[in-house]
């Protein structure tokens, strides 16, 4: 028997990159799964793709949201993660620029657990809730002060929901993922990742930042994820799994 038969997933976040690499492994592991974007091409895409159910929803929207788990009935594991990423000046950018990254980045997921949590007490069955969260929640990096701040209040997120919800059967937990090859890799048209500055600072052999010497895959992540939404996972809960091939361990 497949690990998720019979299970019903949420993933938002579920037209590209992780979402889409997590998506993918729900369904070869027997899922039903549901799928949201704000992209309906894309989401059309994937959904015939993988053979998932997709609905276009702006995860700001908590009202959209809620109508969303709404139609999806009974709701067994959900992984919140959409997001989206560019560099803020966080003096020379207004603050609106700093509220729309955080209005998805952090808000987004909030709506999400929020519908989610409720679904799941409501049916007195438990579920699995999984944040998809960075690195950058600990360390910093320029450029990134909005998006390093939402991303920390993501992993306190995780540890307090699974606090709270513990009582219901609920396990609440975060995986956050380092340099990770996806969509948001590409910059200007070109993938960061490919980079000269990046090779040289990262996983130049001499001395490679990142000790694995390469980026990571979406589905890599993806495995991180299924770990969590594991029917077998049943005491792990309130973590932050870091995914980031040895990055955040190096001195």
């Amino acid at each position: 028997m497949k690990s998720l038969e019979g299970k019903t997933c949420l993933v938002t976040g579920g037209g590209s990159g992780i979402g889409r690499a997590t998506a993918k492994r729900m369904v070869e592991e027997g899922a039903t799964v549901w799928i949201v974007g704000r992209r309906e091409a894309e989401l059309a895409a994937v959904a015939r793709e993988i053979g998932c159910q997709a609905r276009v929803c702006d995860v700001t929207n908590a009202e959209r949201v809620r109508a969303v788990v709404a139609e999806i009935g009974t709701l067994d594991v959900v992984v919140s993660n959409a997001a989206v990423s560019f560099a803020i000046d966080p003096l020379a950018d207004g603050i609106e620029r700093w509220r729309e990254m955080v209005e998805i980045n952090l808000w987004g997921a909030v709506h999400t657990c929020r519908a989610a949590g409720e679904a799941m007490v409501h049916q007195k069955t438990g579920g699995r809730i999984v944040i998809v969260s960075s690195i950058l929640a600990e360390l910093a990096e320029a450029g990134s002060t909005p998006y390093g701040m939402a991303k920390a209040a993501l992993n306190q997120l995780g540890r307090q929901l699974a606090v709270e919800w513990a009582p219901h059967g609920i396990l609440v937990n975060t995986v956050a993922p380092g340099c990770v090859e996806t969509p948001m890799s590409f910059v200007s048209g070109s993938n960061e990742f490919e980079s000269e500055w990046f090779h040289k600072f990262f996983i130049a052999p001499e001395r490679p930042r990142i000790p694995l010497q390469r980026p990571g895959r979406s589905e890599e992540i993806a495995e991180a994820v299924l770990f969590f939404a594991h029917p077998a996972n049943s005491y792990c809960t309130g973590a932050v799994l870091t995914v980031d091939g040895g990055l955040s361990a190096k001195f």
